[in-house]
């Protein structure tokens, strides 16, 4: 069977098998949409009656994302599948923190995602769980009944975890939340970007776009300590850990970039995110190079790692007046530009 590549066809084929199976799961509202990726599914609802309210940590264009659902007693939810398999843990029992008594959760994603497993997780906070629809590689899994369990984690807080991300002079002690980018370890392409990050003058406004848990800022504040540090991020909880990993910076909610209503920036560092879901979309990485160009001083800097394989070249050419690659090893290059074209 042949693999399927389309961009976006896991969400589109896991939300088909929802919706074609939606009367068959006899839910009742208000119902929770956690991670919700498809623009029609609250109207979808709305059709056969049922009231929704949704919940990303992540935001999407206008659409804002909140570190933790707000309280209510929902009587369902419907949970897109998450990234990986701490954050999915997390996000059921935050789920089930805001459920009314018996309220059924329905999980629904593609099987090269981790839906097949996902019923392991399900079981830590649902009594029964199984496997309702199956279709299009996808599948439907319902969790029903919540126990009463003293070990369940209702709260952001009780997700925190600080850890060590190696030797000096690396932090000793580093916050980290489940679904932050390289939670609680350093990844390789970020470490070559530390090891050529560089010096910002004084009084220098400098953007960590795409910050995480501000790994890369905080390197920039320890050889830096007069600049003015920025953090953006799309995920509302990697920011609750920016903050506290790089104190006094100013954090960021947003998809994109800060398009001017932050300032001019003399220095944008970024290891930019390159994937939507499981699809790499490396068009995501010239429309970072663009923005970048859009938000630089005249005489402004560009520092940033991606994988090797990228042909990236010839667009940060057509953007920046100076280009070299400061670093690289068999897999990451870190890229520099200079003096933004046009912008």
């Amino acid at each position: 069977m042949s693999r399927r590549r389309e961009p976006g066809w896991r969400d589109a084929a896991a939300y088909r098998l929802l919706f074609r199976h939606l009367p068959d799961l006899r839910l009742d509202g208000p119902l929770l949409l956690v991670g919700d990726s498809h623009p029609e599914l609250p109207a979808a609802l709305a059709s056969h009656g049922l009231h929704s309210e949704s919940w990303n940590r992540r935001c999407r264009g206008s659409s804002p994302g909140t570190p933790w659902p707000a309280d209510g007693s929902f009587r369902g939810a419907l949970v897109r599948l998450p990234r990986s398999r701490d954050e999915l843990a997390m996000t059921l029992h935050a789920t089930v923190s805001v459920l009314a008594e018996g309220g059924p959760v329905v999980l629904y994603g593609a099987n090269d995602e981790g839906i097949k497993s996902a019923a392991e997780e399900m079981t830590e906070v649902m009594t029964e769980v199984g496997t309702r629809a199956v279709g299009g590689r996808c599948r439907l899994l319902l969790g029903q009944g919540v126990p009463a369990m003293a070990h369940r984690k209702g709260r952001l807080e009780d997700w925190r975890e600080s850890v060590a991300l190696g030797p000096s002079p690396l932090p000793s002690t580093w916050v980290s939340y489940p679904g932050v980018f390289a939670h609680g370890r350093l990844d390789e392409g970020t470490r070559l970007l530390l090891s050529c990050t560089p010096t910002a003058p004084a009084g220098s406004k400098v953007l960590d776009f795409g910050c995480g848990s501000g790994i890369v800022a905080w390197e920039v504040a320890r050889r830096s300590p007069d600049a003015e540090l920025h953090l953006l991020d799309s995920d509302a909880v990697a920011l609750e850990a920016a903050r506290e990993n790089v104190p006094g910076a100013t954090v960021i909610l947003r998809d994109g970039m800060p398009r001017g209503e932050q300032g001019a920036y003399n220095l944008v560092v970024s290891n930019p995110p390159f994937h939507r879901g499981k699809d790499e979309d490396p068009g995501m990485l010239t429309e970072f190079i663009d923005g970048a160009g859009d938000v630089l001083t005249p005489r402004g800097e560009l520092v940033f790692v991606a994988q090797r394989r990228m042909e990236l070249e010839p667009h940060l050419a057509r953007r920046f007046r100076s280009v070299e690659v400061l670093a690289e090893d068999t897999t990451f290059r870190v890229w520099w530009g200079k003096d933004p074209i046009g912008g």
